[in-house]
């Protein structure tokens, strides 16, 4: 190709960058590559790599986000995104608060064995996008099973830290615990953190 026509492309290319909706494109392609890097190998990849991945030139990334920081940031909500919409069905499970609460913890836990690169990243840098979600589902069911819940933000982002850290120490020693083993404890824990935030309702039955 010739100098001239490298140039003319170059040109096009900004210009498309400039419309919002190739622009919102071209992230969410860098980002999806990110993701695939990280899957592959490890939380710790370089900004070549992932634009190698997206099939740009280096700089081009930063036409679209301002350091690996923000990248970073990017790949963590997408992550926790990933990782709510797997969820999400457990959120609004029939049962009872603690069995709903195993159920969850045991979605989170199956969706990290999966992807235990990408559940590091976004343990790292991304519990803070998972609260809202599951914040308003943990109380619209405490409500139903007869309990006042308020749960303040920062008793959910507690217990999603414990989860995140309990599952993340088991990657590494997964022969002195199994997954159910885990599962039952982190659920055990969880609840009794929430059942202790949530008080109860007096007209509310005690069974359960």
């Amino acid at each position: 190709m010739s100098n001239a026509a490298v140039k003319r492309d170059t040109i096009a290319a900004r210009r498309a960058g400039g419309i919002p909706q190739e622009r919102a494109r071209r992230r969410q392609a860098i980002v999806e590559a990110a993701v695939r890097v990280i899957e592959e190998h490890g939380t710790d990849t370089g900004l070549g790599t992932v634009a190698d991945r997206a099939g740009l030139p280096r700089p081009h990334v930063y036409r679209h986000f301002a350091s690996k920081g923000d990248l970073d940031q990017s790949v963590a909500r997408h992550a926790a995104r990933l990782v709510s919409a797997w969820i999400r069905p457990s959120l609004s499970a029939p049962g009872t608060p603690p069995e709903v609460v195993h159920g969850i913890v045991g979605r989170v836990l199956s969706w990290a064995v999966a992807h235990p690169n990408l559940y590091r990243f976004r343990a790292r840098l991304g519990t803070a996008y998972a609260v809202p979600e599951i914040t308003e589902a943990a109380v619209a069911n405490l409500r139903a099973a007869g309990y006042s819940a308020h749960l303040p933000a920062y008793v959910v982002a507690s217990v999603v830290g414990m989860v995140d850290a309990g599952i993340i120490w088991w990657f590494d020693h997964r022969d002195e615990v199994g997954p159910e083993q885990l599962n039952d404890w982190l659920a055990a824990q969880v609840w009794r953190v929430v059942a202790e935030a949530a008080q109860r309702s007096p007209s509310a039955s005690d069974d359960g």
